[in-house]
């Protein structure tokens, strides 16, 4: 050994598993080291360790579906109401293709192939929400070692680049949704809504949204904290909302007769439980899948034409804005955020009475709507 200055046996291998000429190879393999003021013995050693440890780096490293169950909980921890929409996208199409694989075997063409199984199925917006999904669960892999939340806690992804990025969407431009309640649709749905196919708790969360113009979440999962019956207004705290500000502001609905008469009534249904629609657990609110099954019967078994709980909101803008209701006025009591620099970083003004005002107009024009022959 040209290190240790003493003689090492250096075993080459045993015949006829290695042959002469191999031995000879390996020979003269071991002299040119050994030339090199390096010792063969030492050498295999440290290339077996090296090689050891590439295997332990590997075996190591993150999974698709370790990525993913960081990514949704990272989502969660923000509060991102789409967590749950990510993981039923993982479930259904990206674990049993994928799911197995290291996320640095992951190519291109894996995530092509998820997106083609959701483009056969004739759900081409679906598909580019999975493409969507994966294209962010591996920008979360890129770089959640650097976050202050999770590094050290996750195992090595390895990625260098991410696989979905340069995948096409399934459709270039998703067409807006346009479906919303014509006058006489709402009647005719007021008087059928918790007589058959539909739960009372559910009929009730379809009139709020009609009468609020409020998000599916925000009403579906409303807790009884949130409501001042006295002042009239509803509260939804900043963690609640769909659009998280910079000021973090609640968002404040006006409430009139109309509207309370429609909460008693649920508080009768419910008054065990802190939230207004309770899940049968008691635990926590009815999610959003309940309210959008319980349409779907309700549409097949009335012959009712289809719409969604997302038709109901645009159902109170677009009708509200027919009876003369401005459209700034509406976006404020609906709760969207307002861009310009003005509404975001300087006015705090409450609009609170514009919005009663407002409001009330809305609730007397269903009211007559309602009851008219």
């Amino acid at each position: 050994s040209p290190e240790s200055k003493k003689r090492k046996m250096f075993n080459l291998g045993k015949y006829p598993a290695v042959s002469l000429a191999e031995a000879r190879e390996l020979a003269r393999k071991s002299r040119l080291l050994i030339d090199q003021g390096i010792c063969p013995v030492e050498e295999q050693k440290r290339m077996e360790e090296t090689l050891l440890a590439q295997q332990v780096k590997v075996s190591n490293q993150g999974t698709v579906r370790q990525l993913f169950q960081f990514y949704v909980e990272d989502m969660m921890l923000d509060n991102k109401k789409s967590a749950i929409y990510v993981q039923k996208s993982y479930d259904r199409d990206i674990d049993k293709l994928i799911g197995n694989l290291k996320t640095s075997d992951v190519t291109t063409e894996h995530c092509a192939d998820i997106i083609q199984v959701v483009v056969d199925r004739g759900a081409n917006v679906l598909a580019n929400r999975t493409r969507s999904y994966l294209v962010s669960a591996f920008n979360f892999g890129l770089a959640c070692h650097t976050h202050p939340r999770w590094r050290r806690k996750v195992p090595d992804f390895n990625l260098t680049y991410n696989p979905a990025l340069v995948t096409k969407k399934a459709i270039k431009y998703e067409k807006p949704g346009n479906r919303f309640l014509t006058k006489e649709e709402i009647k005719l749905l007021w008087n059928q809504l918790g007589v058959l196919y539909m739960s009372a708790d559910l009929a009730i969360v379809i009139k709020l949204m009609l009468l609020t113009g409020q998000r599916v979440e925000e009403v579906l999962q409303a807790s009884w904290s949130e409501f001042d019956l006295d002042e009239r207004i509803w509260i939804i705290p900043a963690s609640r909302r769909k659009i998280k500000l910079i000021n973090n502001e609640p968002h404040i609905v006006v409430l009139t007769e109309f509207h309370i008469t429609l909460l008693n009534d649920a508080r009768l249904l419910n008054s065990h439980s802190p939230f207004l629609f309770p899940h049968q657990n008691g635990t926590q609110p009815r999610k959003a899948d309940s309210l959008t099954q319980a349409i779907y019967r309700f549409c097949k078994n009335t012959e009712f034409d289809h719409f969604t709980a997302r038709d109901l909101r645009r159902t109170w803008k677009t009708l509200a804005g027919s009876i003369g209701i401005d459209l700034e006025l509406r976006n404020r009591i609906q709760g969207h955020a307002l861009q310009d620099v003005g509404s975001r970083n300087y006015d705090r003004y409450d609009y609170l009475d514009e919005k009663r005002q407002a409001m009330n107009l809305w609730a007397d024009w269903l009211k007559n709507l309602l009851t008219e022959s």
